[in-house]
């Protein structure tokens, strides 16, 4: 029988979206057998979503679950399902100002470190290590020639003004072919390039600008070496104290995407609960 898996996030930005993506390619990938569902209700990128997730609404939910999974913070809705609607109730909490609450019922899974938790798995990443893809194909992609610098800009804000601060930046050292990266709907007339995950890119670039979500900043730490990134501020609540943190996180980061790890620790907490799939 397969695990009954539901992801709710509440945010807006593709980051929320593509952490639903990484959590459930995490169970795929660590070979686990699941039907899985995520509720999005706000949700500019449900279009990028991984084969095999199936949509739901907040009124149309599909019969109880085994694990339900919250990104970020719960919100009423979450704390109006009944005890009995989940045996396994994990919340995933990342950096922020915007407090990151849950019912005493979650099971908190940290994906950033210095965050409060009952575990600590990071990064939480859609792309691996073994799909970051080869130089020749990045310069097939944006049109470059074998001794041009490619520059990747690359934010998918979920509001207008995200995008062009990322955008419209440009190196200040001479020779880059900078190619403008985004899904973002607001910029659907003043990009490049439309590729998702554009991760897969990174160590094929000369060099990548990033905003500073979540996502961007830990695939950049994992896959671009320091003296080929630029982070930049482009707003969202965490966005600052993760900046802070670069340097110290480099030195921790695993290099690769945890989300396997997380699937298993997940499995592992629903059947220490007793747990068997519906």
């Amino acid at each position: 029988m397969p695990y009954r898996v539901l992801m709710y996030t509440k945010g807006i930005a593709s980051g929320h979206l593509t952490r639903v993506n990484a959590v459930h390619k995490g169970f795929v990938r660590a070979g686990y057998d699941v039907e899985f569902f995520v509720v999005a209700p706000r949700s500019k990128y449900l279009d990028h979503l991984n084969s095999g997730i199936r949509v739901m609404s907040l009124d149309a939910l599909p019969p109880p679950v085994d694990i339900l999974i919250c990104d970020w913070k719960a919100d009423d809705f979450v704390e109006s399902l009944p005890a009995s609607y989940s045996t396994a109730w994990i919340g995933l909490r990342r950096l922020g100002k915007i407090k990151s609450t849950f019912h005493k019922r979650f099971h908190i899974v940290a994906v950033e470190p210095t965050v409060s938790g009952d575990a600590c798995i990071w990064p939480i990443l859609l792309t691996w290590q073994d799909e970051l893809r080869p130089r020749d194909e990045l310069l097939r992609l944006v049109g470059a020639a074998e001794g041009d610098r490619v520059a990747l800009l690359c934010e998918n804000g979920a509001y207008a003004k995200h995008p062009p601060i990322v955008l419209d930046h440009r190196i200040d050292t001479g020779g880059f072919k900078h190619v403008r990266c985004s899904n973002s709907p607001h910029v659907a007339g003043n990009r490049d390039l439309d590729y998702y995950p554009i991760a897969q890119f990174f160590a094929a670039a000369d060099h990548v600008v990033v905003g500073a979500g979540y996502n961007s900043v830990h695939e950049a730490l994992c896959y671009v070496p320091p003296s080929k990134l630029t982070v930049l501020l482009v707003g969202g609540d965490d966005q600052e104290r993760r900046m802070c943190r670069l340097e110290e996180w480099r030195q921790e980061c695993p290099g690769d995407s945890q989300a396997g790890t997380l699937a298993r620790y997940i499995i592992e907490h629903f059947i220490a609960l007793g747990g068997t799939p519906q």
